[in-house]
């Protein structure tokens, strides 16, 4: 099975401060993760830096990655918010060929069609998070990145994200969840990382 993420000495941090320290680490394609730790523990910053979104210093960490699509859900919305959903939608799928009628499948399991012209600026916190896992059901990634999955998700937005992590899970791509604690929304972990150990 391939890795996408491997690294025999991970620290990482900001400035010369050290926030993860010497962590092993090897990830493998269709298996899937969860980060855990308290608030300051480094669970953000460690799934920033396996999504290759990390702006901070490696210390020398020897790291190495697969070639496969990433997408990251962070704690700081990726959408661009002087535009509309469906203008984000076009932005982050412009390479992906995905048919109109599949995107609007989409906007209505999420049930955002009646606000899909409306700029992303007016959205509360949970329909920019509906939006954000519409776009990751759409584009699919090999690796699913999530930092704090249920924050500002209502009832029916928790199902919606479970239900997108049970479907990757039959499509064997990889989920990676980050939280205080598990949430126990993957039905099949290789590994939880415990950053409070």
């Amino acid at each position: 099975m391939s890795l996408f993420f491997k690294s025999n000495n991970l620290s990482l941090g900001y400035g010369n401060q050290l926030v993860i320290n010497n962590l092993d680490l090897s990830l493998k394609i269709s298996n899937n993760y969860e980060i855990v730790g308290k608030n300051g523990s480094g669970k953000t910053t460690l799934l920033m830096c396996i999504s290759n979104n990390f702006i901070g210093n490696t210390f020398n960490s020897n790291i190495e990655r697969g070639e496969y699509s990433f997408m990251e859900i962070g704690s700081n919305p990726s959408l661009i918010p002087k535009l509309s959903l469906i203008e984000n939608i076009n932005y982050f799928l412009y390479k992906e060929s995905i048919d109109q009628a599949v995107i609007a499948d989409a906007l209505n399991k999420y049930q955002l069609n009646e606000f899909k012209e409306d700029l992303i600026e007016e959205y509360s916190s949970g329909m920019i998070k509906r939006s954000e896992l519409a776009i990751a059901d759409l584009k699919k990634p090999d690796v699913l990145c999530i930092d704090e999955p249920k924050v500002y998700l209502d009832e029916s937005g928790i199902q919606l994200l479970f239900d997108l992590l049970n479907y990757r899970e039959t499509q064997n791509m990889t989920s990676i969840l980050s939280s205080q604690e598990s949430i126990n929304a993957l039905s099949n972990v290789e590994r939880t990382i415990d950053l409070d150990d």
